[in-house]
């Protein structure tokens, strides 16, 4: 009897995406996200005229709400994807980052705080070093390889801003073009095309037009 067939269809795929990543020459020791278009929406500039800080939680954790009645929430996947980072052993040796350029690091690190992943686990308990401040991505990054003493081609990096993509592309980092945010399809594809040649991206809108 084959035992494939019992399993369930999403685990099947777990598995083989597994297996294909297992059998891959390396896999990223560091995992790097942008915040604002990326991780969650809207962007915190967008909560200026009497929005902001402080933020409660809504729907338990699901969702924040600011001082202006504005909600704040988690875009696409990412709520899968940092559970799986994680909890999935294949990823227990990575490192999880953030680089961002948010106008309001200090919001920022709120809604980190307070986002729930699942009961007993919170984005502040996923994201291990935060690099929030304006500036180009690569100073971002250069940081962060420093910090987590690895060579910039081990870092894979999601980031809804294209330019941000290229910037880092350049100096090895593997980008990852999230428009619509963090989704388990780009997060995959991520990783099945890591690591990438210098100045190439992951979901490139030039290559998408041809």
């Amino acid at each position: 009897m084959n035992l494939a067939l019992l399993l369930p269809f999403r685990l099947q795929h777990q598995l083989k995406l597994h297996t294909k990543l297992f059998n891959m020459s390396s896999c990223p020791k560091v995992f790097t996200f942008d915040l604002d278009g990326c991780v969650w929406e809207p962007e915190m500039y967008e909560l200026w005229g009497g929005g902001g800080a402080p933020f409660k939680t809504t729907n338990d954790g699901e969702t924040l709400v600011d001082k202006g009645g504005n909600i704040v929430h988690l875009l696409g996947d990412t709520r899968l994807i940092m559970k799986e980072l994680k909890q999935n052993p294949l990823y227990k040796d990575a490192q999880i980052n953030v680089a961002s350029r948010c106008d309001e690091p200090s919001w920022a690190r709120e809604c980190i705080k307070k986002f729930k992943i699942e009961d007993g686990l919170y984005l502040s308990d996923v994201f291990q070093n935060m690099e929030i401040y304006k500036g180009n991505k690569t100073t971002h990054l250069k940081a962060i390889a420093k910090h987590c003493n690895v060579d910039l081609k081990e870092i894979i990096f999601f980031d809804n801003e294209v330019q941000h993509c290229y910037d880092v592309s350049k100096i090895g980092v593997t980008a990852v073009h999230t428009p619509n945010g963090l989704t388990k399809k780009l997060f995959d594809e991520g990783l099945s095309k890591y690591p990438l040649t210098s100045g190439e991206i992951v979901n490139d809108p030039k290559k998408r037009k041809k």
